[in-house]
């Protein structure tokens, strides 16, 4: 019976043919552990299996037959210094302490007896710890093997290789990271309280402590969760964040969810995620395709293209503009100053009912407003025309006007007959480029709400709504 041996690093394979064995050989070998062969072309039975970072000849090993050993490292941090982090795959976890060093904290688990000492342990693992001018650095090289590992102490072979023996002709062969009996790997940093850190990780979780300074984080493929933070710089792909309460936060995020408590000054570019806060007091939003949603916010500034943007209770002011988005708030606070909006293509609920003193001011074609106070229509000027032509661009790039100038005159022509197309008998004009006449502008709204009209109740002085949208449902209810 042929053998097969396959060495997996990452994701390249490289198969190495081997000698012929017995099938009592097959039959004896230890099961399968953290590699599954799938789709084989004939009948395969794996016949040997390594351990994640090394191999081991001898018979399978149960789980509870595993011995661990906690492993750390140390180091001065320089006074002021920054913390320097990049990491794969491991589980991140900081701790504050008071000692001024930085200390690594992670467990090793082996099947026999271990020589090795607590930094060959880490040399192995892939991970360092070094000062270098006033700053700390920690590197964990270990993208190849998943977020789960286990060592045998009898390897001889390479620790970034995963050789195993299958019988048969597998045509896929893939890690199986979710092995429920495999260890979390679990790397815990202590830092003094308030430090500066700047972490860039990938396929790993984070978890941030209170006490710690400012945060510089760049993930992707993970979690973070995140206790109170003085400032945020996050740069997210692909992931979730949990975090508490952050004075101040910068924040790139895509593809994920975000949920936050309390964020006093957000500035926040998100595209195809989900946004979640309980409160804000000022939030700058450029925001993609998202589901944005804040219970109470003082003021809001921004782009909305596309998604929705829900509101619970808005105390101070709300400035956005964009398309497709659909905006609704609850609740208008008595103290809400202004509220102005350019949008298309989208439903509004702004509800007015328990406000008693504002003026609106609304310009949009082809829309619908639904209302109690009464609607004062307004003449559509050459200003109104180039913003209701006005293309917003999805991908953030600068606006574009497209101009509406009226063609030459041409008089009616009596008698005779000409090729073309006769001019009426009278004097006309009629726009060459743009969307509709000023003429038949004023009365084009697909309903009984005009193109332009303002509105006043009480004595005007308090909230200030200006809304300009096109083909939108728009309730002051």
């Amino acid at each position: 019976m042929r053998f097969t041996k396959i060495r997996i690093t990452g994701s390249i394979m490289s198969l190495l043919l081997a000698t012929t064995a017995s099938a009592q050989t097959a039959a004896s070998a230890p099961a399968l552990n953290n590699l599954r062969v799938i789709n084989t072309t004939s009948p395969a039975q794996v016949v040997y299996a390594e351990n994640m970072y090394a191999y081991s000849t001898s018979d399978t090993v149960k789980q509870q037959d595993l011995k661990s050993k906690e492993i750390s490292q140390e180091i001065n941090m320089p006074k002021g210094g920054e913390i320097y982090i990049e990491n794969s795959s491991l589980a991140i976890q900081v701790k504050t302490w008071d000692q001024p060093k930085v200390k690594l904290v992670t467990t090793a688990y082996f099947e026999k007896e271990s020589t090795l000492t607590d930094t060959e342990w880490f040399e192995k693992m892939g991970i360092s710890l070094k000062a270098l001018g006033t700053s700390v650095k920690i590197k964990s090289n270990n993208s190849g093997f998943g977020s789960t590992y286990r060592y045998s102490t009898s390897s001889t072979g390479n620790y970034s290789l995963e050789p195993m023996t299958v019988v048969g002709y597998p045509t896929r062969i893939s890690l199986n990271s979710t092995n429920s009996k495999a260890q979390k790997r679990i790397l815990t940093i202590y830092v003094p309280a308030g430090s500066k850190m700047d972490i860039e990780t990938k396929y790993s979780d984070v978890q941030l402590p209170a006490g710690i300074g400012d945060v510089l984080l760049d993930i992707s493929n993970g979690n973070l969760e995140a206790e109170n933070l003085n400032k945020l710089r996050l740069r997210s792909k692909y992931s979730n964040a949990n975090v508490r309460d952050i004075k101040d936060a910068e924040i790139e995020f895509s593809n994920g969810r975000f949920s936050a408590n309390n964020i006093d000054d957000l500035d926040i570019e998100s595209k195809y995620a989900t946004i979640e806060m309980a409160s804000a007091k000022k939030i700058k939003m450029v925001s993609t395709n998202d589901e944005f949603e804040v219970e109470d916010v003082a003021d809001i500034l921004g782009r909305k293209n596309y998604g929705n943007l829900r509101i619970t209770r808005l105390s101070g002011s709300l400035e956005l503009d964009g398309s497709n988005a659909d905006i609704k708030i609850r609740n208008v606070g008595s103290n809400v100053k202004l509220i102005k909006v350019d949008n298309r293509y989208a439903d509004i609920r702004i509800p007015l009912r328990d406000t008693k003193n504002y003026a609106v001011n609304f310009l949009g074609n082809y829309s619908t407003v639904y209302a109690d106070f009464e609607k004062t229509p307004a003449e559509v000027t050459e200003a109104d025309m180039a913003s209701l032509s006005k293309i917003v661009s999805v991908s953030n790039i600068s606006a574009t006007t497209i101009p509406a100038k009226p063609v030459q005159l041409v008089s009616g022509i009596q008698g005779g007959t000409i090729s073309g197309t006769l001019a009426p008998a009278q004097s006309s004009t009629m726009t060459a480029t743009g969307k509709v006449a000023l003429g038949t502008l004023a009365t084009r709204s697909g309903s009984n709400t005009p193109v332009k009209f303002s509105a006043t109740v009480g004595d005007g002085k308090g909230l200030k709504i200006d809304l300009k949208c096109q083909n939108c449902t728009v309730d002051f209810k």
